[in-house]
């Protein structure tokens, strides 16, 4: 199983914030079962003005870190490259956006606002596959169901070619689980993520979550993710 989003990369951003934390966090992965991993840091071009190719420059730095350390570790998760995209006015026009897809793929993790959003922000969103070529995926799409008036977005954006990304976290929840899998047997969900970011209060989940999917909608939505996998899963 893979795991779509993460922020395992040592101090690139409020993650991992040294190797030792992120080699702790691969193991926990590894004995849950996860075979790969997206490392996805943030990427904030609206608050630092940072590039794409200036971002690049951290997290292959990040990267070289971490697979230097791992280096002969056996059952380590297989790593591949991304970054979570906070949506930005104007993001459809970047094209080197396209260079912080995952790794291997055309998807391109973007966060979304935390506010109702505009026609404008939809439309934004909706552009980056016309324009960049580019699947956008959009990261935990459980908390933003409390700014739209209902679900209708997810089928409507699913339509359009936008992909959803799932943390485990909902999926374990006492009050969230049974509309996480009511929205799983929707096919309404397409990527799970842990959206780990330390191996403490923000840790591995992704395993536990794969067994409550199984024991509460059945092995064949496990079987339907894992196909999804096939298809857009990372290759180096």
């Amino acid at each position: 199983m893979t795991d779509f989003h993460s922020h395992i990369l040592p101090g690139i951003d409020d993650g991992c914030k040294n190797v030792e934390e992120s080699l702790q966090v691969l193991k926990e992965m590894a004995a849950q079962g996860i075979e790969r991993v997206a490392a996805t840091p943030h990427f904030y071009a609206s608050h630092s003005g940072e590039t794409p190719d200036e971002f690049l420059i951290r997290r292959n730095n990040a990267e070289r870190i971490l697979r230097e350390k791992i280096e002969g570790e056996e059952g380590i998760p297989e790593i591949f490259c991304g970054a979570e995209v906070k949506y930005f006015r104007g993001m459809s026009g970047v094209e080197d956006l396209t260079k912080l897809t995952l790794q291997g793929t055309d998807l391109l993790l973007v966060e979304m606002p935390f506010s109702k959003w505009t026609d404008k922000e939809i439309k934004e969103v909706l552009s980056l596959n016309e324009n960049l070529g580019v699947t956008p995926m959009l990261a935990h799409i459980e908390r933003f169901f409390s700014y739209q008036k209902n679900l209708d977005w997810i089928y409507e954006f699913k339509d359009a070619g936008i992909l959803m990304q799932m943390n485990a976290e909902y999926i374990l929840g006492t009050f969230s689980s049974r509309k996480a899998i009511k929205l799983i047997k929707n096919r309404a969900i397409d990527f799970l993520g842990s959206d780990t970011h330390n191996p403490t209060d923000r840790k591995p989940n992704l395993g536990p979550a794969i067994k409550k999917i199984a024991k509460k909608a059945g092995e064949e939505y496990i079987d339907r993710f894992l196909r999804y996998e096939e298809t857009y899963a990372p290759r180096g």
